[in-house]
């Protein structure tokens, strides 16, 4: 069996979003491939049945310590001499760990997540950047949309630096992203590397629906409540959507993620609305008395909360910027709505249409089963291994 080397910015596991494709990958290819991983690590350990390595990133209990370590990484001469200048994720140490671990386990090939890129940009095996999006692109729309001028230089410098550090990608066998729109965003700048879709996934054996009395119905938005993309969505459908329905509707609303920052907090005053903070089981809120809202009007790549909702057999009402990445057929997997009348009308539809609501959840579940299961997402990424191997 071909030895694969995976390298991730923190250990892969199942409930932090960015780590959550390489977790089903490892778990999905490892009969196929002897698997070594060498990760930074700031979680507690996930068991992954494979051979680890790790380096430990300190966790700081005020932000005024972790933006001392962030800036003294930052302006390291070690950050200065390479293409990863502003990286938080660059370390000598975790250089001679990757270049150790190469040798030692004699490996053939090397998949890699955007921020541990700059490591093996220049090795001679074959390689891939799992890079998900194209994070620039999404810091430029950030700067176009931050209402302070400091808030635009901040958000117009990452943009510039994460464009600079993209062009790794060009020294790469193949990047992946998630869907077609970041594909052709990214192609417009990196010229030498093929870039295919790999969308995300969803658990189909965790998220299942679950069989229960139908009461009056309730509205979720899930999401880490911290992200600009979740606040956009929550206050433009709190805004925008929600007086339209509550004057038709008494629904409640429940926004239910870790992270909430004052300003959502703050919607607790509202009596119909529940901001839950970070809650053990998300499952507990996709019953079948939910209609899932998913709002969104910034972000880039696939929005995984509304693959969990689907395969949780739930109506799912959303954006074309929500949808992003996700080949469904409007009214029929889940329903788009092209402004806030439309979204506050289709919400009062499925609240007094049981009927409906099922049947886009049924529909909805057989979708993702069909197409966004894990185990089909690591099919193609098995294709592409095969691909750069001959």
């Amino acid at each position: 069996m071909k030895n694969i080397l995976i390298i991730t910015h923190d250990i892969p596991s199942n409930s932090v979003g960015a780590t959550i494709p390489f977790y089903h990958m490892i778990n999905n290819i490892k009969e196929d491939y002897n698997l070594t991983l060498v990760s930074f690590t700031t979680q507690k350990y996930t068991k992954l049945d494979i051979t680890t390595y790790s380096i430990n990133i300190p966790e700081y209990k005020t932000l005024q310590k972790q933006l001392t370590y962030t800036l003294k990484n930052m302006i390291s001469f070690n950050n200065l001499k390479t293409r990863s200048l502003l990286n938080y994720y660059y370390k000598p140490e975790m250089d001679r760990l990757i270049q150790e671990t190469i040798k030692k386990e004699n490996i053939e090939l090397i998949i890699t997540d955007l921020p541990m890129a700059i490591y093996t940009k220049n090795n001679k095996l074959p390689k891939i950047v799992y890079a998900f999006d194209a994070v620039s692109t999404y810091n430029k729309d950030m700067s176009q949309k931050a209402e302070t001028f400091s808030g635009k230089i901040y958000w117009y410098l990452q943009y510039k630096k994460m464009q600079r550090y993209e062009k790794i990608y060009n020294n790469y066998d193949v990047c992946l992203v998630v869907n077609k729109r970041d594909k052709k965003l990214l192609e417009k700048h990196i010229k030498n590397t093929p870039i295919k879709v790999v969308p995300n996934g969803v658990d189909t054996t965790y998220f299942t629906p679950k069989k229960d009395n139908i009461k009056s119905k309730k509205l979720v938005f899930l999401g880490d409540m911290k992200t600009p993309p979740n606040i956009d969505a929550i206050n433009y459908f709190c805004k925008e959507i929600y007086p339209l329905i509550l004057e038709k509707q008494s629904i409640e609303l429940f926004i239910v993620g870790r992270n909430p920052t004052d300003e959502i907090l703050k919607l607790n005053d509202n009596k119909y609305i529940t901001v839950t903070n970070e809650v053990a089981d998300v499952r507990d809120f996709l019953d079948k008395n939910t209609i899932f809202i998913a709002p969104m009007i910034s972000g880039i790549g696939i929005k995984n909360k509304i693959l969990e909702a689907m395969a949780m057999q739930l109506p799912v009402i959303t954006t074309l910027n929500g949808v992003n990445g996700i080949d469904a057929i409007n009214n029929k997997h889940l329903v788009i709505a092209s402004n806030s009348k439309e979204f506050a009308d289709y919400i009062i539809l499925l609240y007094q249409d049981l009927k409906l609501c099922d049947i886009i959840g049924s529909n909805a579940r057989l979708f993702v089963e069909k197409y966004y299961s894990w185990s089909n997402v690591s099919e193609i990424i098995k294709k592409q291994i095969d691909l750069i191997s001959k």
